[in-house]
């Protein structure tokens, strides 16, 4: 159902049929555009219907995601420009609640669509710059467990820190075209105070870009650099255990040897035979260990 924030803004915040066509028939919007603009999955664009003059905006914007995958994940936020009106539709309604609070946007004027529309993505930018600095914290964090004792949900976590810089690099990626369209004065008027607008927000967007290239860098290095150190933990393991199970072995080698019904040398000394079997097994086994000792075989590091 729709909202009516102010006489000339409007927030779309569902599906019903009823409001599309009462919409629609209202301000002269094609009914495509409220489809496009409550679409969860609609990519960022920009479209302008030249038989009624409308605007069609689509900006992603970063959320929480609702799934075990990611931190954060991204969606549109869809803007509907008439000479009318504005509507808005956010896919994320805990969003739509920050930005409506948000101090960049709750005392705009509607009347002037340029600037409200431009300072609503400015708002929507520095929410990525604010997410994409919490996943740096969380990594940091995550980070220094690692250091102490890895864990599992430590790699699962970082796995998710992964794929929400993914997920912001693409939207913004796609946010960035938008910009560059509305750069060029086609769709929107852009006066001196709107292209200094648009300045600074096409400067934040790259900001939050950048900013999510190189955390992925680091965060990929890292991950590169702990599977090195669980690869070689693991061999390591495997070296000392295997060192330790030869070792072992040779006593229980030349015990079985002198256990078979065969003549073999030492077992016409009856007395003292299996003294010096076992002082020949001690022997070989020191012998063997020392070996393994000056090859460093174990070595857990």
């Amino acid at each position: 159902m729709s909202e009516n924030l102010t006489r000339e803004w409007i927030n779309f915040s569902d599906q019903m049929p009823f409001d599309k066509n009462y919409l629609s028939k209202s301000f002269n919007i094609p009914e495509e555009f409220l489809s496009y603009a409550t679409d969860k999955d609609e990519s960022a664009r920009i479209e302008m219907d030249d038989e009624t003059k409308s605007l069609l905006i689509i900006f992603d914007i970063p959320f929480e995601d609702q799934t075990d995958v990611a931190y954060y994940s991204s969606g549109p936020m869809s803007f509907i420009v008439t000479k009318e009106v504005i509507i808005t539709n956010v896919a994320d309604k805990k969003m739509a609640t920050i930005l409506k609070n948000s101090k960049l946007v709750n005392h705009l004027n509607p009347k002037y669509k340029t600037s409200f529309v431009l300072h609503f993505m400015l708002a929507i930018a520095k929410l990525y710059v604010d997410r994409i600095r919490i996943l740096n914290r969380k990594r940091i964090l995550i980070e220094q467990a690692l250091g102490k004792t890895p864990k599992n949900e430590d790699l699962i976590n970082l796995m998710k820190i992964e794929r929400s810089l993914i997920y912001f690099i693409m939207s913004l990626k796609s946010n960035s075209l938008v910009i560059n369209k509305i750069k060029s004065g086609k769709y929107l008027k852009l006066y001196d105070e709107e292209k200094e607008l648009l300045d600074d927000l096409m400067i934040e967007v790259d900001q939050a870009f950048d900013m999510s290239n190189i955390s992925n860098k680091i965060l990929n290095e890292m991950t590169d650099s702990y599977d090195s150190i669980i690869n070689n933990n693991t061999n390591s393991v495997m070296k000392f255990l295997t060192s330790y199970s030869i070792i072992l072995t040779i006593p229980t080698i030349i015990f079985s040897f002198y256990g078979m019904n065969v003549p073999l040398a030492l077992t016409n000394l009856p007395k003292v035979s299996w003294e010096i079997i076992c002082l020949l097994a001690l022997l070989l086994s020191v012998l063997l260990t020392l070996f393994f000792v000056k090859k460093d075989y174990f070595s857990k590091r």
